[in-house]
């Protein structure tokens, strides 16, 4: 009994040095980054959910149909570096919200999700859904790019 106590805590002093040791600012796996302590949300995410702050690439600039570049693209006026998004163990990335109010979801393209907070982008989702899908299906996700990556 008195080696098995010794044994034990040896093990469990093993395990826990050579456990990798999570980094504060560590990325996830949906490009999604920790909240700053005190930034205020819009609800409690519950259970295997929480909150993230992604990065922005807006209409227009180069990288905003790269796939290699991570972050929710936004269409329309938004003059933030960063949205705030819902991340779920299980579902990944959903439910994007600015100044309390959810955003509003285009598409998802091969290249992220694309959302506008932009009333007057707003008005006309339904016809830019049509449009982003058609693009999707038809695999013109580099169409007008604007970039080199075609």
């Amino acid at each position: 009994m008195r080696y098995l106590n010794r044994t034990t805590a040896a093990v469990v002093l093993s395990a826990s040095l050579l456990a990798p040791v999570a980094v504060a600012d560590e990325t996830s796996w949906t490009g999604g980054h920790p909240l700053p302590p005190g930034t205020e949300v819009p609800f409690d995410p519950g259970y295997a959910t929480e909150w993230r702050s992604y990065d922005v690439v807006k209409w227009g600039d180069p990288n905003f149909r790269n796939q290699d570049v991570r972050g929710v693209r936004v269409i329309g006026q938004y003059n933030q570096d960063s949205i705030l998004c819902l991340e779920n163990a299980k579902a990944g990335m959903w439910g994007c919200y600015v100044d309390g109010k959810e955003a509003t979801e285009l598409s998802y393209m091969p290249y992220g999700k694309v959302v506008t907070v932009d009333p007057l982008v707003n008005f006309f989702a339904p016809v830019i859904r049509v449009f982003l899908g058609l693009q999707a299906k038809l695999g013109l996700s580099n169409l007008l790019s604007g970039s080199s990556q075609m």
